[in-house]
């Protein structure tokens, strides 16, 4: 692969881990900008590549390949910027790193004759250093320009990662299922650990106490996938123990009996797939979750 050469636009992790993995991997990091130069210095210190700036118009002309990677709000308005002072020409790849929204996003680059695309990492980041950790080894969401594509594919094989190519119109769709399997697991355990409240158990008791399980959890993930790695009483079709479940909920935390519903009605639906239940026990179980079967 030639050389090429990078601007990130954006100090802050996404941008700042990105740049750290390609250095050394065939790419130079021209420069970062931010519109704090603090910012931008601290990242080009981590990188150990680049010039640190507060002008993102001249940092982006210095590059082949610009990674817009501010905090989402700004994406649009910072291409713009970009694109009518001259920071961009036909030899330009322009990427953003937004789960939610498509390449369009970066449509004023793509009137001045540069390539666009969207590369959206499938991996929670809290911070740089894990970042940096985590994105290897991690499926990267893309969509695009097709000469902006071939691009994409190199820079994910050069961070470690596995691409997936989706359709522009299906990038919220796509973000949702990344938001479902990793906000809304947190926020599961959060209501787990709120049910253990309700029995007098410590909330910072809670997560020692679920995280064997959470741990074995994500094992028969990887180990056997779904729906094989379902488990636990509708699983079983243990329809008395539901009625338990229902029963303690209405006499003691009434308020966390909706989403146990709703997420036991889609238990169900991963059961018949796993073949566990007879069309019967499917019956009874979603009469007591209150959904009537197709």
């Amino acid at each position: 692969m030639t050389a090429r050469r990078v601007a990130i636009i954006g100090a802050g992790v996404v941008g700042t881990a990105i740049g750290a993995l390609l250095t050394g991997k065939g790419y130079r990091i021209t420069g970062v900008a931010s519109r704090n130069l603090a910012s931008a210095e601290k990242a080009v210190r981590y990188i150990g590549d680049g010039t640190a700036s507060d002008d993102v118009v001249g940092t982006a002309r210095e590059a082949e390949v610009i990674f817009i990677t501010t905090p989402d709000g700004a994406i649009r308005p910072v291409c713009e910027t970009i694109a009518e002072n001259g920071g961009v020409t036909s030899q330009s790849t322009v990427i953003h790193c937004c789960g939610a929204h498509s390449a369009e996003l970066l449509a004023p680059a793509r009137a001045c004759g540069a390539s666009v695309l969207s590369i959206h990492p499938l991996q929670t980041m809290a911070d740089v250093n894990q970042a940096v950790k985590n994105l290897p080894g991690s499926y990267f969401a893309l969509d695009g320009d097709a000469a902006a594509l071939t691009t994409g594919k190199e820079i994910i094989r050069s961070l470690g990662g596995t691409e997936m190519v989706i359709p522009s119109e299906g990038k919220m769709l796509y973000h949702g299922a990344a938001v479902t399997a990793c906000n809304y697991f947190v926020a599961l355990v959060f209501q787990s650990l709120r049910m253990f409240e309700a029995i007098g158990i410590p909330f910072d008791a809670g997560l020692p106490a679920l995280m064997p399980l959470i741990r074995g959890t994500v094992k028969n993930l990887e180990q056997v996938g779904i729906p094989k790695a379902l488990t636990g009483p509708i699983e079983r079709g243990d329809v008395k123990t539901i009625e338990g479940h229902l029963a303690a909920f209405d006499g003691m935390m009434p308020e966390g009996k909706k989403i146990y519903c709703e997420m036991g009605r889609i238990a169900v639906d991963v059961a018949e797939a796993k073949g566990s239940i007879r069309a019967e026990t499917k019956e009874r179980l979603l009469k007591l979750l209150n959904v009537k079967s197709v």
